[in-house]
């Protein structure tokens, strides 16, 4: 939260393409007719008016307790004749989408049982073990979506999302998204990620990124309100050095998809980058509200609520992030700066930023992201009676000045064990 504009790209684009934020995409209803015998013209439109019962509550983005029920009846009226297997993954994604994510696997694998070859389902369970964190299970689940049928466009593309985080492997992930592109060329979560790709492996290659830039181009022209595409592009601007371009793309990435935790986090870093902490307040707590659960959303809305001169807040906002995880260190050293810089700078307020300190520096000591914060807080230039000579080429730590501000106050504490000279 703390880059300047050229490492605030590094950071955003490290976020976005490493942390995993992204996968290739929803699997949505399969299409007509199921292998075997074609379904009569009732089927038919039985399933197409659950597919538009879905569609609705997927629009809206309001799966409540009536809507989870209207969509899960819809396709309980599906014949059970060809459709059968369609109809249970169905209820898989509904029952996925109304939190019930083990329901929604017993229905994926029972859909399975019944078509052992369904692209959608195997492709969800893979997802599901994506979004738990198990690479492996998902890998195994996308590479058997592919070999059962070759044409399972969703099952190349997170495929190739899991081979984009290993550099050996993502000449394989863009062959892999170019197969997805030859079943079915205007696929977006295919473009998205070749996108994002071009533009992990611009750092090497500064080439691609204009490549990376024509790609999201050319998925614009397909449907230009594929919220994804502009997070992905917005990223790439920032690669350019552009971020009036990259904040106007984000905007447009929430103004389509409100429920874009990831365009919102990379709104809030670079709005905070700009000292706009209006606008970074709004985006960290919009992704605070789509995941509650998120370290990093609770810290960056601290970190905006600080610049607004709302310390209570700000402090409400890191404890939040300690108690989802208080063995991270970010946390604990934006506190320590609110009680050393935002505070009345009282002596109490000075003793409790210093032992804030001590509790990050336990936690920051190997973590590569902490490495400057750690060692502007650690840094002891010396005594004052060693020389201003000395001493002038040495500029104090945090921890020091926090010491020397207490002696000033006439409250003197010794000097931290953790700290270290030069």
């Amino acid at each position: 939260m703390r880059n300047a504009s050229g490492g605030l790209a590094r950071a955003v684009i490290a976020c976005a393409l490493v942390s995993g934020c992204a996968h290739g995409g929803t699997v949505l209803p399969p299409p007509l007719p199921p292998p075997g015998d074609p379904p009569d013209q009732a089927e038919v439109e039985r399933w197409e008016e659950a597919t538009a019962v879905f569609a609705r509550h997927e629009a809206a983005g309001a799966w409540d307790g009536e809507a989870c029920r209207e969509a899960l009846e819809a396709f309980e009226r599906v014949s059970a004749r060809g459709q059968r297997a369609r109809a249970v993954y169905m209820n898989g994604l509904v029952a996925q989408r109304c939190g019930n994510d083990e329901g929604a696997r017993q229905l994926f694998t029972r859909a399975l049982e019944l078509e052992s070859g369904l692209c959608e389902a195997r492709v969800a369970i893979g997802l599901l073990e994506l979004d738990a964190g198990r690479t492996a299970p998902a890998r195994e689940a996308f590479e058997q979506a592919v070999r059962d049928d070759n044409r399972c466009a969703t099952g190349y593309v997170n495929l190739a999302v899991i081979q984009s985080r290993t550099p050996a492997e993502r000449g394989e992930a863009i062959a892999n998204l170019r197969r997805a592109l030859a079943v079915q060329a205007d696929f977006l979560p295919a473009l998205n990620q070749m996108a994002r790709i071009y533009l992990e492996q611009s750092e090497e290659r500064p080439e691609l990124l204009s490549l990376a830039a024509v790609v999201c181009r050319q998925a614009q022209l397909i449907d230009a309100s594929y919220a994804p595409i502009y997070n992905t592009w917005a990223l790439i601007d920032l690669a350019q050095g552009d971020l009036t371009r990259a904040v106007a793309k984000l905007d447009r990435a929430v103004t389509l998809d409100p429920t874009f935790y990831e365009a919102w986090m990379n709104f809030g870093q670079i709005t905070l980058s700009q000292r706009a902490y209006d606008d970074a307040a709004r985006a960290f707590g919009q992704a605070r509200a789509l995941r509650p659960e998120s370290y990093d959303a609770a810290v960056g809305l601290g970190v905006a609520l600080r610049g607004l001169s709302r310390p209570d807040d700000a402090e409400q906002s890191y404890r939040a992030a300690l108690d989802l995880d208080g063995d991270r260190a970010e946390a604990w050293f934006d506190l320590a700066v609110l009680y050393h810089e935002h505070r009345d700078g009282t002596a109490e307020q000075l003793r409790q930023a210093l032992e804030l300190l001590g509790e990050f520096v336990q936690r920051a000591r190997g973590e590569p992201t902490m490495a400057a914060d750690l060692q502007d807080t650690l840094r002891w230039c010396g005594e004052p009676q060693q020389g201003r000579r000395a001493r002038s080429a040495c500029r104090p730590g945090r921890a020091e000045v926090i010491v020397r501000s207490l002696d000033l106050l006439g409250s003197a504490v010794p000097r931290p064990a953790w700290t270290v000279s030069p």
